[in-house]
């Protein structure tokens, strides 16, 4: 008869041990008080992200598809990997995505691999981003201007998709965790309280 009470809640017999660490990651790094407040900071998270990605895709208008004519587009000559600034503008918001999951998800998980994978791919994204000025040193662009316009749309680009990213994977976390705490053998905002009684862990790197 002592068994039917473990039934009674079939979440805590799914739920594995990493999954377990993993919404505790979750709870510790945004620090809810209690579901309301987790609630709206998942709420921020995903209105804010949704903002981010408008800004990205109407300065890539803007400045690229429309103007990049006006801002000397046409003197960048192609990147090393063989692409034109057109393409790379496209490129690198898009590897900044993929870099922000991975590492995202790395640095939830703990996993060295995934953390490495991430901090490769911005590494790439830095080099793009940064390439124009390159070419402009060794005198493959002429006027600095056009070096200076490049990069900084690019820079802008990234920083825009890193937010987004970010804001996005703390809304579908945070919903997430929300949607299963009623069903959790423990108290999950108890765990924001006692980190902070020894808190020495890096502050979260995500907004």
């Amino acid at each position: 008869m002592m068994e039917e009470g473990g039934a009674d809640n079939p979440v805590e017999e799914t739920l594995s041990p990493e999954t377990m660490e993993l919404m505790q990651s979750i709870v510790v790094r945004h620090r809810p008080r209690n579901p309301h407040h987790m609630r709206t900071l998942m709420t921020n998270a995903g209105l804010q992200s949704g903002a981010y990605a408008m800004a990205v895709g109407l300065m890539w208008w803007i400045t690229v598809a429309k103007g990049g004519a006006q801002l000397g587009d046409s003197d960048i000559p192609s990147s090393l990997i063989g692409m034109q600034f057109h393409s790379i503008s496209i490129m690198v918001p898009a590897l900044v995505l993929i870099s922000a999951f991975v590492f995202a998800l790395g640095s939830y998980r703990g996993n060295p691999a995934l953390l490495l994978t991430g901090g490769a791919t911005a590494l790439l994204v830095a080099y793009l981003v940064i390439e124009p000025l390159g070419m402009f040193l060794i005198g493959s662009i002429d006027e600095a201007g056009v070096a200076l316009s490049a990069t900084g749309r690019l820079a802008v680009l990234s920083a825009l998709t890193y937010a987004s990213t970010m804001s996005g994977i703390s809304a579908i976390l945070l919903s997430w965790v929300l949607g299963q705490h009623h069903y959790l053998p423990f108290d999950v905002f108890e765990m924001v309280d006692d980190s902070d009684e020894g808190d020495d862990d890096v502050s979260p790197p995500f907004p």
